[in-house]
């Protein structure tokens, strides 16, 4: 079976693995031209894996000149993604865990002392995950202290103009005062054209912050919502890394993932036809039960667990190493800060349009 999405992204029509869904008219604007909704985790795969049927390009958007990198298909977007790569290496990743370590603890801290100062509630979205996954991409991409209060609303999806803007200024910037950061590397990487810097250093700004702070909000709404699952995580009887899966299975960063049919094709017996928008919902592949056994029930020790939540294909998460990473610290240092993880009210969604984010997450503290 192929559950529908989310409540609050429901589709008109019963999905099943693809099913077509049209676009009617409402207040807020004119009626679209339909789209295809692709729900099944093998047609998710199949779509996410072939560039050369599914494009990511979106014809009439913007000229592949000055695309981002997400919206290119290979050959372009490998070489693309190579450089990025080789700038983003798992010895670069792997020295951030200390420093992960440390904000998560401090964080924690600051956010118990204040709660139990006053009545007894922190919010672990706000005052914890928000500012723990936003310093921790400045860090890695290298955004000076004094702009750092200006990275949440440079990564917002309607500020690509700023973040474009504000990447200009930082390759500048670390151009001239180079530091062990991604920026950095990218600017003095003499195979990247100004162009392709303007394209791959707002790219950083825009999807590594949302999308990871949802995720890592999400993990622990999951995890405060099923006690046994999180006496699990703090007892060491359910290991991290599977947990991390889990729970990016259950909150992935994304809720879809469009692509535009490249030419006629056919796709779960359904006739796709050329320059059809084709829309993966990841969070529906994510429980498909052909694939997950009891996908509606965390299972932190769930192997294998091919989710999709951080993609697949050429697209796969360029930051996955380091979105794993800030997870598995967030979790292991809630788990040991936290005897019980509990909810001290309602959790109120942001207005992410990129995921079913959360802007306040109340637990107990203690």
């Amino acid at each position: 079976m192929i559950p529908l999405p989310p409540p609050r992204r429901r589709l008109p029509h019963p999905a099943g693995p693809v099913s077509w869904q049209d676009e009617p008219g409402t207040a807020e604007g004119p009626a679209g031209p339909g789209f295809w909704a692709v729900m099944g985790h093998a047609e998710a795969l199949r779509v996410l894996r072939d560039p050369a049927a599914f494009s990511s390009h979106r014809a009439g958007e913007l000229p592949p000149s000055s695309a981002m990198l997400d919206r290119l298909d290979p050959p372009r977007h490998t070489r693309l993604r190579g450089r990025a790569t080789r700038a983003l290496t798992p010895v670069r990743v792997a020295r951030f865990t200390a420093t992960a370590r440390e904000r998560a603890r401090t964080l924690l801290a600051g956010a118990l002392a204040a709660a139990r100062a006053a009545d007894g509630v922190l919010d672990l979205a706000a005052d914890v995950s928000e500012p723990y996954t936003s310093l921790n991409l400045a860090d890695l991409v290298g955004v000076p202290h004094a702009d750092r209060r200006r990275l949440p609303r440079l990564s917002e999806t309607e500020a690509v103009a700023d973040s474009v803007e504000y990447a200009r200024g930082l390759v500048v910037h670390r151009r001239r005062y180079p530091d062990d950061d991604l920026t950095t590397a990218l600017a003095h990487d003499a195979q990247l054209t100004s162009a392709e810097l303007e394209m791959l250093v707002p790219l950083l700004l825009t999807t590594g912050l949302a999308p990871m702070r949802d995720a890592a909000a999400g993990g622990l709404r999951v995890l405060a919502s099923h006690p046994g699952a999180y006496r699990r995580l703090r007892e060491g009887t359910a290991a991290p890394e599977p947990a991390v899966e889990e729970l990016l299975r259950l909150c992935p960063p994304l809720l879809t993932v469009r692509r535009t049919a490249a030419a006629d094709t056919v796709l779960s017996g359904r006739r796709v036809r050329h320059g059809d928008a084709v829309v993966v919902f990841l969070a529906a592949a994510n429980h498909d039960e052909r694939v997950f056994t009891a996908p509606g029930r965390p299972d932190l020790a769930r192997t294998p667990n091919p989710h999709l939540s951080l993609g697949a294909g050429p697209h796969l998460c360029l930051g996955a190493d380091f979105a794993r990473l800030q997870l598995r610290v967030l979790y292991e240092e809630v788990a040991r800060a936290l005897p019980a993880l509990r909810l001290a009210g309602p959790v109120v969604p942001s207005a992410s349009g990129v995921a079913d984010g959360i802007a306040s997450l109340p637990v107990r503290a203690g």
